[in-house]
């Protein structure tokens, strides 16, 4: 992955959209074969040996979301204890409060987006809002999704949203690291 981001600078500089778009479907496949690696050993191995040393008996932390036909299951399935902390913690209190659902499921983006920013940020020691942009989108296109597409179209936007977004998300914040640290992106 380390060569094809380091190739992806000269067409980010160039502006050559073309190549750019060569470079990020490149780093598309093993971007995403490293999250569902990640996913694989944090939510099914790791999460399950800690609860099985705990005797924790719910042991729900996922669901069936590579079948997601919307953007929503998709949220509410992938990562089960966020889901259920974020439910009960926000999206209710809010509701309660007399906020439609919309805007409810809006702030609870908006305080996810924030804090995927704020752990990319820390560890690269810059400050960029491309994690943050990258959450809020999934608003519009949840909406999207859920109006215009379902079933097996539904399945493959929501496929597409994660193999591509990611390495969009990459490729901008290794562009932003390499001009603060080098001065260039050559």
């Amino acid at each position: 992955m380390v060569p094809t981001i380091q190739n992806s600078m000269k067409p980010f500089q160039e502006m050559d959209f073309s190549r750019m778009v060569e470079r990020l479907l490149k780093l598309a496949v093993p971007n995403h074969l490293i999250w569902l690696i990640f996913f694989y050993w944090f939510f099914h191995s790791t999460m399950n040996f800690v609860a099985e040393l705990m005797q924790f008996g719910d042991r729900e932390f996922y669901k069936d979301w590579w079948n997601s036909e919307s953007v929503t299951y998709f949220w509410a399935n992938w990562n089960i204890p966020v889901h259920k902390w974020c439910l009960r913690h926000f999206y209710k209190p809010v509701l309660r409060k007399g906020v439609n659902k919309f805007l409810a499921q809006t702030a609870v983006f908006l305080i996810s987006a924030f804090f995927h920013e704020y752990l990319v940020s820390i560890p690269l020691k810059m400050f960029r809002l491309w994690a943050f942009m990258g959450m809020m989108a999934q608003v519009p296109l949840a909406w999207f999704v859920g109006r215009f597409l379902t079933g097996n179209y539904g399945n493959a936007a929501v496929w597409i949203s994660l193999i591509i977004g990611q390495p969009v998300a990459v490729l901008m914040y290794v562009h932003d690291y390499y001009v603060i640290h080098h001065g260039t992106t050559t």
